[in-house]
């Protein structure tokens, strides 16, 4: 469980209302209410725009920020996924005249739901995965293979199998970041972040429209020659 302060004054900290409490507030009371439930629907991650669900109802909440002093956490950071427990405190507000909602919550608790995990790495996932020469990691997989050349000392040596590679494709496509995140034999190692380095630029993941780094693992394969 997570545990914040609030950052608003120890007698503003608002009345506990249930979901349906909340909605049926009157369209002029902007009081500070603390809510409590579980994140039923996620609408916009990086603005934190969601629904709290309680046994009562679905509250609105648009925007939440870290209730630490100061803090400049995002809500993305906050790693909040369907699932989760929150308790948060905020005004009720009325948006246009129609949309009931808390604005600008503050963050006061957190408990990860039972997929909080799962959830988390859904979120992550984008919305298009990159691509490389127009397909997918088994064309990489091929490419690499096929620029690979043996190391003489380890071929000497025998030795062969799998190193993995960890490396980003950036939001440029370029690869970046290569590093050995298990390794066989200094040689193969360095063969293996020697072909991934060069590879040619992909075509980066979208996210929300936008392009974002993803993260991949590849293993890298060395069998000995005949």
């Amino acid at each position: 469980m997570l545990v914040l302060a609030t950052g608003l004054p120890a007698a503003a900290q608002g009345v506990r209302k249930t979901a349906d409490e909340f909605n049926k507030m009157s369209r002029g009371d902007t009081s500070l209410v603390e809510l409590h439930g579980v994140v039923s629907r996620l609408r916009s991650n990086p603005r934190g725009v969601f629904w709290l669900k309680d046994a009562t109802g679905e509250a609105y909440i648009y925007g939440l920020v870290d209730g630490r002093p100061g803090s400049d956490v995002s809500f993305v950071q906050m790693q909040v996924v369907v699932g989760d427990t929150l308790t948060v405190v905020g005004r009720h507000t009325v948006y246009n005249g129609t949309t009931i909602e808390m604005a600008g919550g503050h963050l006061i608790r957190k408990a990860n739901g039972p997929r909080h995990a799962e959830e988390w790495a859904r979120a992550q996932a984008p919305d298009q995965w990159p691509s490389f020469k127009g397909k997918g990691t088994d064309a990489f997989s091929a490419w690499v293979t096929a620029h690979l050349k043996y190391p003489k000392d380890a071929k000497a040596a025998h030795v062969d199998g799998t190193v993995r590679v960890k490396f980003v494709i950036g939001t440029n496509g370029g690869v970046q970041e290569v590093e050995v995140e298990k390794g066989v034999f200094p040689s193969l190692d360095a063969e293996a972040v020697r072909v991934v380095k060069s590879s040619p630029k992909w075509k980066p993941g979208i996210k929300n429209g936008k392009p974002v780094r993803v993260t991949y693992t590849l293993p890298v394969i060395f069998i000995l020659p005949d």
